[in-house]
This record gives structure tokens, C-alpha cells and sequence, in this order.
């Protein structure tokens, strides 16, 4: 069993006239455990809202998004938070980052969140920032990180629930190539090592590289890339906003 398994998609918005805008149409699509998928695509196709309703972020106009065989959108909205506080972990194009936490405490902020005392969860927090090669900086303010630091402290955030899978939307859009490779190596690195299932959304030729599958979307709905050569610079080349 897949642990996504996306069936018939629709994701329409309301533009005040007779028609609403389709942006996502019949779409479907699998993910296995332990897999690294990228979509690409051009701009404005709907890569964003892709990964906002398989999160649960939003909810689609029709069809199923099934987590582990369970239909998410079954749930009413305290189910389907908690649904994503525990399962989901999300990466962002900007960190977003809480400024008035120290790194460590902005990694400990989802279980802080469902009322867990810091002191229960800073080992866990600890060892994250240990994998992400962030030990020396957890007591640093956002303000004193790189922007590559603040990624990783991003993406250990993410991992601190222990999610089942982790969707990143163009998690290395504000970084330059030199500082965006090792992100690039750590994301790799915790699939192989930790089995961590990874949805990837992204304009990077290189980051898609590293995906075990590559999915273009285009007219709402996907296709595979054979190879990660096909991620052309035309799309790496795009505004990253979808």
C-alpha cells in the first residue's frame, strides 16, 4: 500500500464569473514510503496548491487523498489538524523562522505546540540539530544564522514529530547554488539513512536530481519525467512562485 495514494483530483477557485479557474484536474498520483518525489513545472500550474491539499492545508473541490489508506479529507478540521501535526512536515521557500526563539526552541515549536514541556523535548530537538550539522548553533537567534542554516533548522523543525512524510516547497528558492548543495546532500542523506518520505516542490534542476522520481505538472495534472536532464533551465530559470 502506497502511503499517499491520490485519486481524481479537482482543486477549482471562484473567480466571481460564470466559470471557476481549474487549476488542478483529475489528478492522481502515489507515494511510496521512503521515497523522494520532485514536481516540477512551470510557474503558476498549481505545484503550491498540489502540496497544500495533500498536506491538508486546503480542501479539494473532488477526489481523495488517501495517508496510509485512511481518507484524509474525511476528517472534520480538529481531526485533520492533528492529522497534520502529527504525519505532515512542511518546508517552506522562506523559513519562517520564530525570531524570538533560539534555534533550538523554533526546532522543539510542534511539540511545543501540542503542550509538550521543552525540557521533555529538547533531546529530540538536540539530536536533529545534530544531524542537520546544527549543534553549535542552538542557542543562536535566526538573526545570527546563514540562510542555508535557517533551512536546516527549517527542515529539522519538520522532522521533530517524527512525520511519516515531509513536503518541501521550493526549500532552496532564496539560496544561492554554493549554499543550497548540502541542503540538497542532507535531504538525499535522511532518505537513505532514516527511510523519510519526501515530496519536493521545485524549479532546481540539481534538488530534482536527487528525487527517485521526478513528476512534471502540466494542465492540472501530472506526468513522469524520465530523467532528471529533462528538468530543463527554462524551469529552473522561472519566478518560484506557483
Amino acid at each position: 500500500m502506497a502511503l499517499l495514494d491520490v485519486q481524481g483530483l479537482v482543486k477549482q477557485y471562484d473567480t466571481g464569473g460564470e466559470t471557476p479557474l481549474t487549476v488542478l484536474d483529475d489528478l492522481s498520483m502515489r507515494v511510496d514510503r521512503g521515497e523522494i518525489v520532485a514536481v516540477v513545472g512551470e510557474s503558476g500550474t498549481g505545484k503550491s496548491t498540489l502540496l497544500h491539499l495533500i498536506g491538508a492545508l486546503d480542501r479539494p473541490t473532488a477526489g481523495t487523498v488517501r495517508f496510509d489508506g485512511t481518507d484524509v479529507f474525511a476528517k472534520d478540521d480538529e481531526a485533520l489538524a492533528a492529522f497534520r501535526n502529527r504525519s505532515i512536515g512542511f518546508v517552506f521557500q522562506f523559513h519562517h523562522l520564530l525570531p524570538e526563539f533560539t534555534a533550538l526552541e523554533n526546532v522543539a515549536m510542534p511539540a511545543l505546540i501540542q503542550h509538550q514541556s521543552l525540557s521533555t523535548v529538547e533531546p529530540r530537538a538536540r539530536e536533529l540539530m545534530q544531524l542537520l550539522g546544527l549543534d553549535d548553533r542552538s542557542d543562536h537567534q535566526p538573526s545570527t544564522l546563514s540562510g542555508g542554516e535557517k533551512q536546516r533548522v527549517a527542515v529539522a523543525r519538520a522532522l521533530m514529530n517524527e512525520p511519516e512524510m515531509v513536503l518541501l516547497d521550493e526549500p532552496t528558492g532564496n539560496l544561492d547554488a554554493r549554499t543550497a548543495e548540502p541542503l540538497h546532500r542532507e535531504i538525499d542523506r535522511l532518505s537513505r539513512e532514516l527511510g523519510q518520505t519526501f515530496v519536493i516542490v521545485t524549479h532546481n534542476p540539481a534538488l530534482a536530481g536527487i528525487a527517485g522520481r521526478i513528476l512534471r505538472l502540466e494542465y492540472g495534472r501530472l506526468r513522469e519525467v524520465e530523467h532528471a536532464d529533462d528538468v530543463t533551465l527554462t524551469d529552473a530559470e522561472r519566478s518560484p512562485s506557483s
